[in-house]
């Protein structure tokens, strides 16, 4: 698929409600929730040099990391973003049913991160 084909493709995608909208909430609750998670997290990590990446109900705190590493976690949820609704853009041509459902997938994992980030700053703060 040429560059032109992509841009058609992303223009008939983007005019599609569901798509448009879910693009728009997941950017919103990526940044406000990326911000936040840093925003509580760095301060303490700065104080204490290290921060709690992950927490096990059954074995407790079993991933202790230098606090800079707080910053994959946000990117990495943008990435994932912004790979699938490119990857939704392209399809939506092909098949507007399997970008559609991207894109609801998509909204769905960020939930998923929003959650797993409150929790994330719980158990360090």
């Amino acid at each position: 698929m040429a560059l032109t084909e992509f841009k058609l493709s992303a223009r008939r995608a983007w005019q599609n409600p569901f798509i448009r909208w879910n693009l728009i909430a997941d950017l919103a609750v990526v940044v406000s929730g990326g911000a936040f998670l840093l925003w509580r997290l760095v301060p303490e990590g700065l104080r204490s040099g290290v921060l709690v990446m992950h927490y096990n109900i059954f074995l407790g705190i079993d991933n202790v990391q230098a606090w800079w590493w707080i910053v994959l976690i946000p990117g990495s949820m943008f990435g994932v973003l912004l790979l699938n609704y490119l990857l939704a853009f392209y399809l939506f041509r092909l098949d507007a049913l399997a970008a559609k459902t991207l894109a609801g997938l998509t909204s769905l994992l960020i939930i998923i991160w929003s959650v797993s980030s409150f929790f994330l700053m719980l158990v360090n703060i």
